[in-house]
């Protein structure tokens, strides 16, 4: 299993750009440097001083912060499951994933 700070350093970086904010800006709205900024991302240290500014720049509860599951696994297994899923997804489903992935371009 992956470390906790990796994790959660991997999920503030998707959260940062979800939200299309370099990660300087972010830094600066945590009130700490962009190296700083950098080895929570990186998963060097922990944002323990700083976990609830982290959450709040981010627009997420720190539950939010900390769901990260979907980076335990690899991409061959999402890919095997989404691939087993859509074998069986209703035509209603099918249309709604076929706007979502359409939009992602």
């Amino acid at each position: 299993m992956k470390d906790i700070k990796t994790l959660l350093g991997k999920r503030i970086k998707e959260l940062r750009k979800g939200l299309n904010i370099s990660q300087q800006e972010l830094a600066e709205l945590v009130e700490i440097d962009q190296r700083s900024m950098s080895s929570i991302e990186c998963g060097v240290n922990f944002p323990s001083k700083t976990i609830l500014k982290i959450a709040e720049a981010l627009k997420v509860t720190l539950p939010e912060l900390f769901d990260f599951e979907h980076l335990k696994i690899d991409s061959d297994y999402m890919k095997k499951y989404i691939i087993d899923y859509l074998k069986n997804v209703s035509d209603e489903n099918l249309k709604i994933i076929y706007r979502i992935i359409r939009s992602m371009k």
